[in-house]
């Protein structure tokens, strides 16, 4: 998971906001007489420039914006229309993810069977809200990307199993980070991967393709003498020269300081 900034909200979504304020996003989806059709595939189109073609969670590519490989999740409950604010229509409250699994017919990382082991990010995450192990209003129980400082990234990486962690020391310097609703940074991180299933057998897989990609080429400088203090931010330049590419937090890990100084040099926020 990485920072997300959000860009400017659809005027599209603001003119369906201001004629129907206390509208449902199932009502935006269908509405023709107010564009709201035309507000979702905005909304559809912003999320996914804002976050470079990731999802928000996980990280997979959802550059295509192809419908049967991302939806818009909802961080707060989009059910919650009765307040002052109507998170349905809460530009904020909008990211772009992946299906999380959920569909049978596609390619790893999006989907492999078994589903049910196998869901990740907001198909997780609601699952989790059903059985009970998850409040519904989940602010400061999980990480929301909109709240995560752009470095140091809050986790680590086992390069063995492709599996994720919270990293003991940038969690335990981090700033304070909004509603925590744990006793610490690291255990919030924790739950957070619990939580969306960051560690199903289906995204480990995906990441170690991405690790041993990165350490076959940090091999090939090596047999070709090539100093690690001239490999490394080479490959961080190559691996880096697409804004962004997926799994950009398993590449940041694998990479380390080369990494760090390179996205530093094209001054990286999220």
């Amino acid at each position: 998971m990485k920072r997300i900034l959000k860009g400017d909200e659809p005027g599209s979504l603001q003119a369906f906001r201001a004629a129907q304020p206390q509208a449902t996003w199932e009502e935006l989806r269908d509405d023709a007489l107010h564009c709201g059709k035309q507000a979702y595939a905005d909304i559809r189109t912003q999320t996914h420039q804002d976050q470079y073609g990731l999802c928000a969670y996980c990280e997979i590519d959802i550059r295509d914006n192809n419908p049967l490989k991302s939806r818009i999740e909802h961080f707060h409950p989009k059910s919650d229309t009765g307040s002052a604010t109507n998170w349905a229509l809460d530009w904020p409250n909008m990211m772009a993810v992946c299906a999380g699994g959920s569909f049978r017919h596609g390619e790893a990382p999006h989907t492999l069977e078994a589903l049910d082991q196998n869901l990740s990010c907001d198909a997780h995450k609601d699952r989790m809200i059903q059985q009970g192990q998850l409040p519904e209003s989940c602010e400061g129980w999980v990480l929301n990307p909109l709240g995560l400082p752009a470095r140091p990234s809050l986790f680590t990486l086992n390069k063995f199993d492709g599996s994720l962690s919270p990293d003991a020391t940038a969690c335990a310097t981090a700033a304070p980070l909004p509603d925590n609703r744990h006793i610490s940074v690291a255990e919030l991180v924790q739950h957070t991967i619990d939580m969306l299933n960051l560690n199903c057998e289906r995204l480990r897989q995906a990441r170690l393709q991405v690790i041993w990609d990165i350490e076959r080429n940090k091999k090939r400088q090596r047999d070709a003498n090539i100093p690690a203090s001239q490999a490394l931010p080479r490959l961080a330049q190559r691996y880096f020269r697409t804004r962004w590419p997926q799994f950009f937090t398993t590449i940041s890990l694998c990479l380390g300081t080369a990494a760090e100084a390179h996205l530093q040099a094209v001054h990286y926020q999220g």
